[in-house]
């Protein structure tokens, strides 16, 4: 089967990007024909290359008609649809929240991908259908992301994987105090590492989310789900059933990230517990059955009938009005654009609904700023207790060495004492024998 997959970038090993080049090695493998289409390309293509998979920025390279296509994110699909009127299309939604990942009506996407229940809900609430509609979880290569060796009863080091800075100096602070050594990647602290898998096995904790978490579990490392938007707290068997389902994303992370919950998660570190989620998630989360989903779906989608040219050409139509750039303001093209960080929307006149979201919107602001400045409020004071601590642990420290100086010079002296006693014990003798031999041998006269 040939497969088109879309994707805006496949350049910076973003999750969209990464389910790409997963989505392509595992159609590869299984003896599929894999092509992608992504307007913004760079090392992370060059790596799909190198595995004999087509990879293009321009549509007038694609050259051979593919047999379904796998559409993520609205732009590059549109795209794809126009260049292959006629070919099914499966359509992965990636994010609840982005504009840029939200599918839209047309008759030629026949069936619809959530990635987590997050997605679906979004999905549904734009028209798709169940029949129309599966979940496929995030997966893993487990052949790459090899299972490491036994973890260390006590953990020594720590790893933070994250697109956000919002919470750095709080895991730093958090790690400090646990000594645990901690090191950092992801856009968020502007480290690469595009491979990985070479160096999760080295570290014990791994602080993360969404694909990130999940492949860090995989591997064999205790995970704390956490990032600038939120935290869950420390992934376990217990709560692997619930987390998992929201791939460990935006869906579990209802508490705010605080010092006190992060030393509360590293404290529940437990080798044990952690290895049996990593013999969980191992035996459902390989490439094998997330590619025979996808091959599922694509074959469904190629059993449906087709639409009538007549739908999918007005459907394509609106679609361009949606996303081409025009001056409407109730078009999608500007929250896209928005969301790329290629467009500032300009002031408006200000309606009175456009006056009620924006005290609405401020009020948020001030609720959430409230929370956060009781929450950095509370780690000012818990750092200052810290402070206070150590001063008085280094005072005692203080305090007991002087007195044990102060005894070892009292002994010292003591010492002394007895040595001057010894000597002049010892001269009161001589001089005692002294006077007697000179009783005995020297005259009276001459004493």
């Amino acid at each position: 089967m040939r497969v088109l997959i879309t994707n805006l970038f496949v350049k910076g090993y973003s999750g969209s990007e990464n389910v790409v080049e997963l989505l392509a090695t595992g159609l590869r493998r299984a003896g599929h024909q894999p092509m992608v289409y992504a307007p913004l390309l760079g090392s992370q293509a060059d790596k799909l290359r190198q595995q004999g998979i087509s990879v293009v920025d321009r549509v007038s390279q694609l050259n051979e008609m593919p047999d379904v296509i796998h559409a993520q994110q609205t732009t590059p699909c549109l795209i794809a649809m126009a260049r292959f009127p006629n070919v099914p299309v499966v359509y992965s939604c990636h994010s609840s929240y982005f504009t840029v990942d939200a599918v839209m009506p047309h008759p030629q996407i026949r069936e619809v991908i959530a990635v987590d229940e997050r997605c679906a809900a979004k999905c549904r609430e734009v028209g798709v259908t169940p029949e129309r509609l599966s979940i496929v979880l995030n997966a893993v290569d487990l052949d790459r992301f090899a299972r490491r060796g036994p973890l260390p009863q006590t953990p020594r080091k720590a790893l933070l994987l994250t697109k956000n800075r919002g919470h750095l100096e709080k895991v730093r602070g958090a790690c400090a105090k646990a000594h645990l050594q901690l090191d950092e990647l992801g856009p968020g602290t502007q480290k690469f590492n595009p491979a990985i898998e070479n160096v999760l096995g080295d570290y014990d904790i791994v602080f993360a989310t969404a694909r990130m978490a999940l492949e860090a579990a995989a591997v064999g490392c205790s995970v704390v789900v956490c990032d600038e938007r939120g935290f869950a707290g420390m992934l376990t068997n217990a709560n692997l059933p619930k987390w998992r389902p929201m791939n460990f994303g935006v869906g579990v992370l209802m508490q705010p990230v605080t010092r006190d919950g992060l030393a509360q998660a590293i404290a529940q570190y437990d080798a044990t517990d952690a290895s049996a989620v990593t013999d969980e998630l191992r035996l459902n989360v390989g490439l094998n059955d997330f590619i025979e989903s996808h091959l599922d779906i694509y074959r469904r989608a190629l059993s449906r009938p087709s639409p009538s040219p007549e739908a999918s050409t007005l459907a394509t139509a609106q679609w361009i009005e949606e996303l081409a750039v025009t001056s409407a303001t109730d078009r999608k093209w500007k929250a896209v654009a928005a969301e790329l960080g290629i467009y500032d929307p300009p002031e408006a006149a200000i309606s009175e609904q456009v006056i009620a979201e924006i005290i609405s919107r401020q009020t948020d602001k001030i609720a959430q700023a409230e929370i956060r400045q009781s929450v950095a409020i509370d780690d000012k004071l818990a750092n200052a207790e810290t402070r206070q601590d150590h001063l008085l642990r280094a005072l005692d420290a203080k305090l007991a060495e002087a007195a044990t100086r102060q005894s070892d010079m009292l002994l010292a002296i003591d010492s002394k004492l007895a040595e001057l006693d010894t000597k002049l014990a010892g001269q009161k003798a001589g001089w005692e024998l002294e006077r007697r031999l000179k009783q005995v041998f020297v005259p009276k006269f001459l004493r």
